[in-house]
């Protein structure tokens, strides 16, 4: 779903693992959270992992249709030049998307509340990082529609079939 990682030949240089040394965040979609449950239906399972060099950390946490949105808006103030933060909610890990030296990003993970933990990149993506981005997250959207509404507070429906209190006798 997201996929920020430093442009070939920035960061070549083998880590201590013997790997090349290069920088990522990546957050990967696992799958629904709950298929076929109405709460958890459209929920997505996701992992965002962090590598910088020879760290490396990974965090699990749920995306709802609301941050898929947010996330969209977020790439396109990141367009405007503004900094970005996603996933801010209460709990579960938190990205920080902020415009660097010409060119660059500062990537932060925080998992405050669940590990304390906060891991922060300094990446020099390619040119075209947000159109990878957009990319990314429309098939995000076509692999997982939205099949759950919500018809009244606290009240699901799957969407495009009707509710049983509207159904022909």
């Amino acid at each position: 779903m997201i996929r920020l990682t430093d442009r070939p030949g920035t960061d070549d240089a083998p880590g201590r693992d013997g790997r090349n040394g290069g920088r990522s965040v990546r957050v990967r979609v696992l799958g629904r959270h709950a298929p076929g449950s109405l709460l958890g239906h459209d929920w997505l399972d996701c992992e965002i992992t962090v590598t910088a060099d020879s760290v490396r950390g990974q965090f699990v946490t749920l995306v709802t249709e609301r941050q898929l949105r947010n996330w969209q808006d977020a790439l396109e103030r990141l367009a405007l030049g503004f900094a970005v933060r996603w996933l801010d909610e209460e709990h579960g890990p938190e990205l920080r998307i902020e415009p660097g030296r010409p060119g660059g990003l500062w990537v932060t993970v925080s998992d405050a509340e669940e590990s304390g933990v906060t891991l922060r990149v300094v990446l020099s993506p390619a040119a075209d990082w947000l159109d990878q981005q957009r990319t990314l997250l429309k098939l995000v959207r076509d692999a997982y529609p939205s099949e759950v509404v919500e018809i009244a507070p606290g009240v699901h429906a799957w969407r495009d079939r009707p509710a049983v209190d509207q159904l022909p006798e």
